[in-house]
């Protein structure tokens, strides 16, 4: 991003952060590193693009409740560069539509795309889930978008992505509405027995080390029954159907991001607990359909590499790391 788009970037974050508050010119001038006198022209665009910003007589900038939009400035501005460097930089390309937002993350990660980069679009037009099932992805509706890392980590602990991305989505749905999904293994979130978003991470290897990692994340957002399809509409939800709420995407997004943040930092046996916490269907007796064939047994939590331990009916413990789970 350019330095122009950051001080744009710069001055959304400062009106967001005082949401619904006049805020003085000055302090905005200062925040975002321009001329007072530049501020309403830098502001024009966004203005434009639908973004309910007020500039009053006194000299107060004041940004409202805006609509379902967004913009990659809006994304950064709220998700600044992290002071550790550890962390992923976010950098997103927001599209109206594309095939499927982990096709282009990964195609960009081939080309050495740094980590942090992130595609997310209004509409994905072969939107998929695990063992290559559909994810349906009605434009305006949910938030798809898929997430460029290039973690420390053996091929062995792939794993840990799936719990991180997981809680991070959980984390995010929590702040924006107030509920907290259950996680049912591998990659589901659940609200009221509805499944209401999914992962698909997707990983390349280098040696036996991690090339780089794609988190695909679907989240129901603002779909009506009538969005989902006669095969799934009983058995999906969306953040609208269980609150009655109309959300923004955007603001889930930036959600999602700080939550990943706060997640890559976390210790994974601090990960494991919060997960085993979250589960919906941890101490349960589970039927798992592999690629080994069905196996039953007690889910019993996680391991160190945040595989699924299966307690069997003879008392031996097994690692699972793929697989689908139906409770008994």
């Amino acid at each position: 991003m350019d330095c122009n788009r950051e001080q744009e970037a710069a001055l959304l974050g400062a009106l967001f952060s005082m949401r619904g508050q006049r805020v003085n010119r000055r302090e905005l001038a200062r925040a975002s590193k321009l001329s007072p006198n530049d501020l309403e022209r830098k502001l024009a665009p966004y203005l434009q693009a639908g973004y309910p910003i007020e500039f009053h007589p006194q000299g107060g900038i004041c940004l409202q409740e805006p609509p379902d939009i967004w913009c990659a400035e809006e994304i950064v501005g709220r998700c600044p560069a992290p002071e550790k460097t550890s962390l992923p930089r976010w950098d997103p390309l927001l599209l109206a539509e594309t095939s499927s937002t982990n096709d282009v993350v990964r195609k960009q990660a081939r080309k050495g795309g740094a980590s942090g980069f992130l595609v997310a679009a209004s509409r994905q037009t072969a939107g998929r889930g695990r063992l290559g099932r559909v994810w349906e992805s009605p434009p305006n509706r949910g938030l798809y978008v898929s997430i460029l890392l290039r973690p420390a980590l053996s091929m062995a602990e792939a794993g840990k992505l799936t719990i991180l991305s997981s809680l991070a989505t959980v984390d995010a749905v929590e702040t924006v509405t107030g509920l907290r999904p259950r996680i049912k293994w591998p990659n589901d979130l659940v609200l009221h027995e509805r499944k209401v978003a999914g992962l698909l991470i997707e990983t390349e290897p280098k040696g036996g080390r991690l090339a780089f990692a794609v988190v695909g994340i679907g989240l129901n957002v603002r779909q009506e029954a009538g969005d989902f399809s006669p095969e799934v509409r009983s058995l999906a939800t969306s953040l609208y159907l269980a609150t009655g709420q109309l959300y923004r995407r955007a603001d889930l997004l930036v959600a999602l991001l700080h939550g990943m943040e706060k997640r890559l930092m976390q210790p994974f046996d601090e990960a494991r607990e919060d997960w085993s916490a979250s589960s919906l269907t941890l101490g349960q007796r589970v039927t798992l359909t592999t690629a080994r064939g069905r196996k039953h047994g007690q889910a019993m939590g996680l391991d160190d590499s945040g595989a699924l331990l299966l307690r069997g009916a003879s008392g031996e413990v097994e690692t699972i790391t793929a697989g689908d789970m139906q409770a008994c």
